[in-house]
Order: C-alpha cells, then sequence, then structure tokens
C-alpha cells in the first residue's frame, strides 16, 4: 500500500484532483460575476466596514443625547423663570397681606379718630447702634410727612420723626430721651413725662416720670399721651407700669412701664401727618 502512495501513478492522481477541485472553484466565482481579488479583498474589508458601521451608530446615538441634553437645559431655563415669578408673587403677596393687617388695626384708631391724616409706610433700616431702637421709614417730604409727626402702630404710640427727605424718614422710639413726651395714667389722672436712660433701654423699658411721691399709680396702669404740646394726639397708648419706684435724685417717683408695643419689632406703622389739635 505504501508503494502505491509513494508510486507515480498516485503522484498524476492527486495533482489532477487538485486540478479539478481549482478549476470547479474558478468556474463558481467566474459564474457569480464577482473575480477571486474582489472577494478576498471583500473577506479583508469586512471587519473594517463593520467597526465603521459600528462607530457610526454610536456617534448617531451621542448626537442625540447632545440634542436631548440641550432640551434639558431649556426646561430647567423655564423651570427656574416660574419659579422666580412664583416668588416674586409670593412677596408681593406677603407685602400686601401685611399692609391689610396694618389697616386692619389702625381701622378702630381711624374710626374713633376721623380728624387723623395719615401715611402708610414701612421700615426699610435700622440704626443697630441705637439701643433705643431708632429706624427709617420708606416715606418722606413727598409724600406730606414732617419733622415731629407722630408715628403709631394701631393704637399705640412708636415714635416721632426727627428727619425727612423726599423718599424716606428717620423716626425716634419714644423710649428715646431725645423725645418728650407728656403722658399720663388712665386709672388716677396723675400726668407726667416720659423718660429713659440706657439701663431702661436694656430692659426694654421707660418711665413714667415726674409723679408725687404719695402716688396712687400701680402695677397694672395704662399710660397714654395726654396731647399736651400739639405733637402727639392724646390718648395714644404708651405701655403698662409694672412697679411703681421711688427717685433718688428728688423727691419725686416714677413708674416704670414695659412697652406695647417695642419699636425693634415693627415692620411697617402709620404717620400721623395731622389731628385736630396739632
Amino acid at each position: 500500500m505504501n508503494r502505491f502512495f509513494k508510486s507515480t501513478t498516485f503522484k498524476v492522481l492527486l495533482a489532477a484532483a487538485v486540478l479539478l477541485v481549482c478549476a470547479t472553484v474558478l468556474a463558481t466565482l467566474v459564474a457569480g460575476g464577482t473575480s477571486p481579488v474582489t472577494k478576498v479583498f471583500g473577506v479583508l474589508t469586512s471587519p473594517l466596514e463593520s467597526a465603521a458601521s459600528y462607530i457610526s451608530s454610536k456617534f448617531d446615538s451621542f448626537t442625540g443625547g447632545f440634542i436631548s441634553s440641550k432640551s434639558y437645559r431649556d426646561r430647567v431655563s423655564q423651570l427656574e423663570q416660574q419659579v422666580a415669578d412664583y416668588q416674586k408673587q409670593l412677596v408681593d403677596y406677603e407685602k400686601m397681606k401685611k399692609q391689610i393687617e396694618a389697616y386692619e388695626e389702625f381701622l378702630d384708631v381711624r374710626e374713633k379718630n376721623p380728624d387723623y391724616t395719615w401715611v402708610y409706610s414701612t421700615v426699610i433700616g435700622r440704626d443697630s447702634a441705637d439701643m433705643f431702637g431708632s429706624f427709617t421709614i420708606n416715606k418722606g417730604s413727598a409724600d406730606g410727612i414732617e419733622v415731629n409727626d407722630a408715628v403709631i402702630y394701631s393704637e399705640y404710640l412708636v415714635g416721632v420723626v426727627t428727619e425727612v427727605s423726599p423718599t424716606s424718614s428717620v423716626v425716634r422710639s419714644v423710649f428715646d430721651p431725645s423725645v418728650n413726651v407728656a403722658a399720663y395714667e388712665i386709672r388716677t389722672g396723675e400726668l407726667g413725662y416720659i423718660s429713659s436712660t440706657a439701663e431702661d433701654a436694656l430692659s426694654g423699658g421707660c418711665r413714667l416720670s415726674g409723679l408725687d411721691r404719695a402716688t396712687a399709680v400701680s402695677k397694672g396702669g395704662i399710660v397714654c399721651t395726654s396731647g399736651t404740646g400739639g405733637i402727639f394726639p392724646e390718648d395714644l397708648i404708651i405701655g403698662t407700669v409694672t412697679s411703681v419706684e421711688q427717685s433718688t435724685t428728688d423727691l419725686s417717683a416714677y413708674a416704670v412701664i414695659e412697652p406695647a408695643v417695642d419699636s425693634k419689632d415693627i415692620h411697617d406703622c402709620f404717620v400721623i401727618t395731622d389731628f385736630g389739635e396739632k
């Protein structure tokens, strides 16, 4: 058998078979209309075509994502603008709410005193160095406000205007030593005047000074403006007596007063520009 595979006859038959197979393959390729070179080139470039197709699809996906991100940014900008508009509306609402509350507080005073001419204002600044609680309001001479106009919150005296510009005014607290307020205690009718010291300011109060040493004023009494001098209207409430003390400098007594309204806490007020006895 080995002799056969080594023989010339076997070699001739093998060569003939190889030629027959090659001829068959070549005939198939020619019949398909594609040359062998083209087929080989196609096999070699097929992986490159697949890679290019993959990259192209990924690029399309990236472009689509980029457009989507821009849309999201535009939407976020729209929402931020809406939030800003809602915040502004909320601020306007809160301002209007406070103004309505202030008018409601003042309504009873206005009904009892129809001769009052007044201007509504809001606090726009405070002097942190002033222990007596002065502040600045957003109305001035252009609104008819003048120096020495009384400033109130509801039926309570807050202070007096001491400086005026066209669009703003400075208000000194009723407890400031530079402000002179004639007052009386409503139960006894005893007259006095409002005074204050640094110690009083630190404790948040003031004094009804000038009382008789044997005064009948007692704890719980209500102190109001007397109207003397024509700067402050009569019967504006200043505060409540917490104790009565004897003066150490003369033979008088004074009543310690807790303010009805702390000027450091208010955010809006009314300026009385005119009243009957002014």
